[in-house]
């Protein structure tokens, strides 16, 4: 199909959807007027333009235009195509005729095209496949972008830019290892090459394959929460996609009774990411978490975890210690790893030994000596920590404290002049002291060795994008009054193409630290509760980290919505309720 053609079918159109787009309201005569200037210079689709230009929501242009090409409309974004459907239409044909397959059952094949009314194209596609074509309309932008993803520079799937294995013992992995069970190696390799790329491209934590009983559901973890991809993959392939996995960790394919525990290294566009793989046998077959460790996308500095500046202030002081034990608090997946590397990369100068015993290495820091537990082998953190101490360390990283013999070896590391970090699994600061006396650390010892405790969440932020000032519901709305009476506004993401929809992007972290004084340290020894201890610490600056959270809303980086869903808020420790119980009001009261 000639260029001279297509405009003058791009042309026809207009009239059409632009009538229908001003007789709705959904666009002004001086939006229309100024989209046809620029389709007359851009040769682009009308609907196109206006998406771009902001007059119209992508969702309610394919609605329009759904309605106005009488098939149904799908979002690429949201609608991945089956790869082993992909290589039916030969790739220069698809960015020709501008068609992306997506499904195909029986012989009818599913293509999403920009016009699908052209009756050309249609016929091409059925000659070019032999299968009887089912059109689903779909944007030309976003056709333009995945025709790119699937079949161009950033397809995962391409020849040219294929996704590299190693293990991570530096053995290399054949990407291209034939399973004896499947005759169709080749998409099945590029699948799971998709499925991986597709979890790096979107900064996922963790990719979860998961067998049910019709279907095989891929559900990435970004920013803390899973979320279905619609691969759309039948139940059938789900033992070959296992396999294929288990095939790069290096695991054994033809154990399917026990759970599994793998590694392997991937090399994507010049970045490298750490995949540690998990099974786990299901009624439906195996179920497989791959936890994604980006070594590009870290960037392990204190200015970039969230602390507010008089948290970080406290915090650096505490760094220049030289001996007592720093501990940071909070459920799994809540930060801790990244603020001890952090304060690591902090510390590390080269007159400063550094040694650090974890489970497993998540990432490696140059100039640090990083140690593994091996609990088979009967390397635990207690050993560990012995042999640690005979390294002559300056400062040791625990990377956690498990048990009661743990916790007295820290403890008289830090009492023989070695600054010891770690990590304890507890809801805040003041729990923490009373953990360590619950495990049988007599309390005058964790008065005379503990000099800080941090604990903290992950919330999600408000995606910049999409960000906009509206109204709170009426109960945020009176958790916020100081604030929204002082003229400071409430933000939301509202949704877009780089948030895909969802309004926030990326996290960032709410603390409460506890720095032990003289004071404090008494309070401990004598035994005081959990509340004691709270209003005691209040002295040194302590506050929960509700506030800290609070004022991250108040600063439109995070929704009070997150920080409810993160945070709990403690009404005995905060001083400030309303009469319903329910915190409200500024940290420091607005004047």
């Amino acid at each position: 199909m000639s260029h001279a053609v297509e405009t003058a079918r791009i042309q026809t159109e207009t009239p059409r959807i632009g009538k229908l787009l001003l007789d709705r309201g959904l666009i002004t005569s001086d939006q229309l007027r100024k989209a046809l200037i620029l389709q007359k210079s851009q040769g682009k689709r009308l609907g196109d333009i206006l998406v771009e230009m902001g007059a119209v929501p992508a969702e309610t242009m394919r609605q329009v235009l759904s309605e106005l090409h009488d098939v149904p409309a799908v979002d690429l974004d949201r609608t991945y195509g089956d790869p082993f459907v992909l290589d039916i239409l030969p790739k220069e044909k698809a960015f020709q005729l501008k068609a992306i397959p997506l499904f195909l059952v029986e012989n009818q094949l599913t293509v999403a095209l920009p016009d699908p009314d052209n009756i050309a194209k249609l016929d091409e596609i059925q000659f070019q496949t032999g299968k009887q074509v089912l059109p689903v309309l779909a944007l030309e932008s976003d056709i333009d972008r995945h025709l790119k993803e699937y079949y161009g520079e950033l397809d995962p799937w391409s020849d040219e830019v294929a996704i590299e294995f190693e293990s991570l013992s530096g053995t290399p992995v054949d990407p291209t290892v034939a399973l004896d069970e499947i005759e169709t190696d080749r998409p099945l390799i590029r699948l799971v090459n998709l499925i991986i790329a597709r979890a790096v491209q979107e900064r996922a934590s963790d990719i979860h394959v998961e067998p049910q009983e019709q279907r095989l559901v891929i559900r990435y973890r970004i920013d803390g929460r899973l979320q279905v991809k619609p691969f759309n993959l039948p139940a059938s392939v789900a033992a070959a996609v296992v396999s294929r996995m288990k095939i790069l960790s290096q695991l054994d394919i033809a154990e399917k009774r026990v759970p599994q525990d793998g590694k392997v290294r991937v090399r994507y566009k010049g970045r490298r990411i750490d995949i540690r793989t998990s099974t786990f046998p299901t009624i439906y077959g195996e179920k497989v978490v791959m936890r994604l460790l980006d070594k590009e996308r870290q960037d392990f500095r204190l200015e970039n975890i969230g602390m507010s500046e008089p948290i970080l202030k406290q915090w650096r002081n505490l760094m220049r210690r030289h001996e007592g034990i720093i501990l940071v608090t909070g459920p799994t997946g809540s930060g801790k790893s990244s603020t001890l590397y952090a304060t690591l990369r902090g510390l590390n100068t080269p007159d400063v030994n550094i040694v650090t015993l974890e489970d497993p290495v998540e990432y490696e820091l140059q100039g640090i000596s990083q140690g593994q537990v091996l609990e088979r082998a009967g390397f635990t953190f207690a050993k560990g920590l012995r042999s640690i101490l005979r390294q002559d360390p300056d400062i040791v990283l625990v990377g956690e404290i498990r048990d009661l013999e743990t916790a007295q070896i820290a403890v008289q590391a830090a009492l023989t002049g070695h600054l010891v970090l770690s990590t304890l699994h507890t809801n805040d600061s003041p729990s923490t002291i009373i953990r360590l006396a619950d495990m049988g650390v007599p309390r005058f010892l964790v008065g005379a060795s503990v000099i800080g405790i941090l604990a903290q969440r992950l919330v999600r932020k408000v995606c910049p994008h999409c960000v906009e000032e509206v109204d709170p519901p009426p109960e945020e709305g009176e958790i916020l009054r100081p604030w929204l009476e002082m003229g400071i506004p409430y933000r939301e993401g509202k949704g877009c193409d780089r948030c895909r929809g969802i309004g926030y992007s990326g996290r960032t972290g709410v603390h409460e630290l506890i720095v032990v004084d003289r004071d404090l340290q008494a309070r401990i020894t004598a035994g005081d509760d959990l509340e004691t201890l709270a209003r005691h610490a209040r002295r040194t600056g302590y506050r929960p980290m509700w506030w800290d959270g609070l004022e991250k809303v108040v600063a439109g980086i995070t929704t009070l919505g997150e920080l409810a869903r993160s945070v709990q808020a403690d009404e005995e420790r905060s001083g400030n309720t309303t009469e319903g119980g329910r915190q409200h009001g500024p940290v420091q009261e607005p004047s």
